[in-house]
């Protein structure tokens, strides 16, 4: 398998995106990116999870959404109901770090892949404790809240040192990184052992979506970690369980 490609939703502007969404479906892509934003955790605001739930509507894809708001924990109910099958909080976003642990064991209980994010400003080593608790660990090459920043190169060391850790640990997180990836760096990240990237002003702005995911696509087979077939049994679920109920319709 090659590296896993995320398509965001970011910077498609709100009434272009049903059309954005459906063009990447016919896309060898493999999730769809919700950046969704509150406009108080990052000063960008985009949609809830009614967007979301629309967008599940229009794709088949793995929906993998980032929740870049304050006190997350009251909202991921919501968001896994609209179709979550990746739910992502961020470090950061939450005050009393005791809490984190119990907000990715709720998004486990409800049925979603528990997604961990953080900001290029927060040290790794404040992070590492809690990827016991994850399912993916997504690491942040901008900071959040605007598309089209370049990529930061200090992103590879962190993700040495995550390596090490889960090596050391001998863990199986997924591991994905947003931020100003390209087809200029994405070998960077693949000898990283990146196994999914996020792909916002790249894949939007390239005039050719085919070409555009050949570049990142095209390299030696990767076996898939046990993380990724776990994530790929669940959606197979969700996806005949959605088929069933709108063939009840």
């Amino acid at each position: 398998m090659s590296i896993k490609i995320s398509a965001s939703t970011n910077p498609p502007k709100i009434n272009e995106l049903n059309d954005y969404i459906i063009k990447l479906d016919k896309e060898d892509i493999d999730y769809i990116h919700c950046d969704v934003m509150d406009g108080r955790f990052v000063k960008a605001k985009t949609f809830g999870p009614r967007k979301v739930a629309e967008i599940n509507r229009l794709t088949e894809k793995t929906l993998d959404v980032h929740l870049m708001v304050k006190n997350p924990a009251g909202k991921i109910k919501k968001y896994i109901k609209a179709g979550a099958d990746i739910l992502t909080i961020h470090y950061e976003s939450i005050k009393n770090k005791k809490k984190i642990v119990d907000v990715l064991q709720k998004i486990k209980k409800l049925g979603a892949f528990a997604g961990l994010s953080f900001n290029p400003t927060t040290s790794v080593l404040e992070i590492l404790p809690y990827i016991y608790f994850c399912d993916m660990l997504l690491v942040m090459s901008v900071i959040p809240g605007k598309s089209g920043q370049e990529f930061m190169p200090e992103t590879l060391v962190r993700l040495d040192t995550i390596n090490k850790f889960l090596k050391k640990q001998k863990m199986d997180v997924v591991l994905e990184v947003d931020g100003g990836v390209n087809d200029r760096n994405i070998n960077l990240l693949k000898e990283k052992n990146v196994n999914s990237v996020v792909l916002g002003n790249y894949l939007y702005t390239s005039g050719d979506l085919k070409t555009a995911v050949s570049k990142i696509k095209t390299d030696a087979p990767k076996p898939e970690t046990k993380g990724e077939e776990k994530l790929k049994k669940t959606k197979t679920n969700k996806t005949k369980a959605k088929k069933t109920k709108l063939s009840k319709k």
